[in-house]
């Protein structure tokens, strides 16, 4: 069900619970305390720039030698637009190409998934680097792309009818995937 308000309650689809949904501004700013909280969990001091949606990184984690710069992308609609900005004439592979063209050098994506995570619980997030990110969509709609990166999403007609995008199960953010990235 899509909410008309974004501040009413709405039908947690498959769940009896109700949850509210938040605007984009707070998707933001729960996304990078979130983010904040995992890598202080990890054993990272962390760091942040004032605001949401800085330029370049928006946390930088360090421990001992290790140094990530960080730019944290909230959701709560099971997908990340990370790419629509980038695309001409529907060639979606070179949107990608031209969005990881402007990467910052060493940046590390954390993408944190609000959807139908109730108050109290843990979002779900996933950490990458723009180089995997773009491979994994070059995988997506059948091979064709796309300009969001969906966690699980299952296309029910067009162009990718059938096939189903899932993020892959390495980039969750586990301590291990934190420490090696």
């Amino acid at each position: 069900m899509k909410p008309t308000n974004q501040n009413k309650f709405v039908w947690a689809e498959g769940d009896l619970r109700f949850y509210k949904i938040m605007t984009s501004y707070q998707v933001n700013v729960a996304g990078e305390s979130y983010a904040c909280t995992l890598m202080s969990m990890a054993g990272y001091d962390v760091s942040m720039q004032y605001g949401t949606t800085q330029p370049d990184w928006d946390i930088q984690a360090s421990r001992k030698e290790r140094d990530l710069k960080i730019s944290v992308k909230g959701s709560q609609d099971g997908g990340w637009g990370l790419f629509q900005n980038h695309l001409k004439n529907a060639d979606y592979h070179a949107a990608l190409d031209s969005w990881l063209l402007v990467q910052p050098e060493k940046i590390v994506y954390l993408l944190v998934q609000f959807k139908n995570v109730m108050i109290g619980e843990s979002p779900r997030a996933y950490i990458a680097r723009p180089t995997e990110i773009v491979e994994h969509m070059k995988t997506t709609r059948a091979g064709h792309a796309y300009t969001s990166l969906r966690e699980n999403y299952h296309y029910q007609k067009g162009i990718g009818a059938g096939y189903k995008d899932v993020i892959p199960e390495t980039w969750k953010a586990t301590q291990s995937r934190i420490d090696t990235i």
